[in-house]
Formats: structure tokens, sequence, C-alpha cells
């Protein structure tokens, strides 16, 4: 599928509504493809200039969607073309549904154990038509192949995995390949609010694009992004001067 993207920091960035992604599954699905969905915000790219292995998920990744009101600005800052945040959490609620109307079955790795099995058992209740095949701990021993067996002996269509990044596009990028489900998403910290432990923000900071100052006041672990949010401007603005040049 052909999808238009751009370059910031040098990390691609698709040009993608959420119509985009919701039309793909199906294809994806009909074609016995894998489909791979990465949020993409200042944080990760900021992340990706240093590490190798996130840097090679987001470039394998088939839709890398701007989760991330920075990098929207910052695509219009250098005249670029996407116009839209695609928020992590939409996307999951999104893939939900589609699994929910065509009886796919999903399986969750990653968080605490409390908070995974909650989330289990709240997207079983919104989404009845979901097939909740199995779910997995962030905290457990299982070795990776141990891991990896037991999602695959589950036979889930999607595989949402929350082990926070980098930890979470590491793990995708070396084992994706020997997993047999169909659509992957790194979900960051979505099964906290699926499971009910921690509120999304308010709806005026949605509408806002204030999500991530919301969350990263809300959550003293999350304080740091703050702070590179001028880091980011500053390298992305310079990057885009750089390659003008060239």
């Amino acid at each position: 599928m052909t999808k238009k993207v751009e370059y910031i920091l040098d990390t691609p960035v698709d040009q993608l509504k959420m119509s985009d992604i919701e039309r793909d599954m199906s294809w994806y699905f009909d074609h016995h493809q894998k489909m791979v969905l990465a949020s993409i915000n200042p944080q990760i790219i900021l992340m990706s200039e240093k590490n190798r292995c996130v840097k090679s998920f987001i470039e394998h990744a088939t839709h890398r969607f701007a989760d991330g009101i920075g990098v929207v600005k910052m695509s219009k800052w250098t005249k670029g073309s996407i116009k839209e945040r695609v928020a992590g959490i939409d996307v999951m609620a999104s893939v939900l549904e589609f699994c929910a109307a065509n009886k796919k079955s999903i399986f969750l790795y990653g968080a605490k154990p409390a908070v995974v099995a909650q989330a289990a058992r709240n997207i079983q209740i919104d989404y009845p038509g979901v097939v909740v095949a199995g779910w997995l701990d962030g905290y457990q021993k299982k070795s990776s192949g141990e891991v990896i067996d037991m999602i695959n002996k589950a036979h889930s269509d999607v595989l949402f995995v929350a082990l926070g990044s980098p930890k979470q596009e590491e793990w995708l990028q070396r084992y994706m390949p020997q997993l047999n489900a169909t659509v992957f998403q790194t979900v960051g910290g979505s099964f906290d609010v699926y499971s009910g432990t921690v509120k999304r923000a308010p709806e005026v900071f949605i509408k806002t694009n204030l999500e991530w100052l919301y969350r990263s006041v809300s959550n003293p672990k999350r304080l740091n992004r703050i702070f590179q949010v001028p880091l980011f401007v500053t390298k992305g603005l310079m990057w885009h001067l750089k390659q003008s040049k060239q």
C-alpha cells in the first residue's frame, strides 16, 4: 500500500489519518500480511537517534503515525503535510472495534500483573465481540522464547505490547518475525487506562492538544518529557535547515 512519508530528524513519519489505518486493517488480514502500528512522538524520535534498534523498528513499521502534537507542529514548521495527531490509545480503540466487528482475537503483553488482567477483563466487557486469547504481564521472568510460544499458542490475531519505550520497540523488532499475529501495536501506558488504574486526560486537554502536558504533570516519571520538547524543536529545525541547504 502506498503512503506518503516525510522525515523529521531523519525519522520516517507517515502522513496518516485514523481512517487510513482503519481501511488498511482489512487489507492486511485479507492478504495475510503483518501490519505494524508505531506511535511516533518527539521522545521516540529523540530516542531513535541513539538507539539503532528503535530506529530500525520505526523504519520497518508499516504505519508510523504522529502520536504527538509536537510531531504535527514540526511538520507544519518544516512545510510538511502531516495535519493531525493520531493518538495511540485511539488507534488501539479502533483496532478493538475492528476486532469486535470481525470476531478477531487479541493478546495483551506488558504492564503490571493486576493491570493487564483488569484491562483484559474490561476490554472483554466493553468490546463483547473481541476474543481475548490471553495476556501476560511485563514483570514475569519467562524467557523470550517462552513468551513467544505462549503468544503463538493463543492464536491471537492482534498483539498489543505495553512494555514502555524503548523496551516495547526493541522487543518487537527482535521477535516479530517469530510471532504469528497479523496486527502489532506498541501501546505504552494504554493498559493502565483500559484497566481504570489511570484516567485519561480531561476532554479539554485532548481537544487543545495538551494531553501530553497533562500526562507529564500527572506522572512524575514523565516530567522529563517536558524538558525534551525544546530539545526536539531545536534539533528538528536545525536538521531541516541543514537538509534544505543540501
